[in-house]
């Protein structure tokens, strides 16, 4: 197995994108210095992580597309490249933490999906209140109207 000293570095200059949801994978992320934010496909932030903790490595454990996106944070980020196949060899070398890995990593994936799923109802709700809003003014300044020409219809000056 690869010692963890041999792994390659990579920098990220601030805000810059380190994978897109929907892609392959390829390696996990160990960070050195600098944080990592997490966000859903539609831009809700999960999660900022910083040094000596990894990310990118669901994707990997579970065999699956990238399910979220990961972008250096304001200051840039730089961490070490953990390739698949030292995740495998991980994975062989002790089958009872693999599962659990992977089981942890399942219910993580599913809270991404669960809070994508919650902030796409929010965006909605937001919509519909945006729209009633409007549809409240529309309406009041059209009775504010009617009611300027029904006095003006009924009531004189005597």
């Amino acid at each position: 197995m690869e010692s963890n000293d041999k792994l390659s570095i990579k920098n990220w200059k601030p805000n810059a994108l380190i994978y897109d949801y929907d892609t392959p994978s390829f390696n996990a992320y160990f960070i050195i210095e600098g944080q990592v934010d997490i966000f859903t496909p539609r831009g809700l932030k999960l999660n900022s992580i910083g040094p000596s903790e990894v990310f990118g490595e669901a994707s990997l454990l579970l065999d699956k597309k990238r399910s979220v996106i990961a972008r250096a944070g304001n200051d840039g980020v730089k961490t070490k490249l953990v390739p698949k196949s030292y995740i495998t060899d991980l994975q062989k070398s002790s089958p009872i933490l693999s599962a659990l890995l992977r089981n942890v990593q399942m219910r993580l994936v599913d809270s991404n999906e669960q809070s994508a799923r919650y902030a796409k109802d929010i965006e909605k709700l937001i919509k519909l209140a945006r729209d009633q809003y409007e549809v409240s003014i529309a309406v009041t300044d059209k009775l504010t109207k009617i009611q300027k020409r029904i006095e003006n219809d009924f009531f004189s000056d005597y």
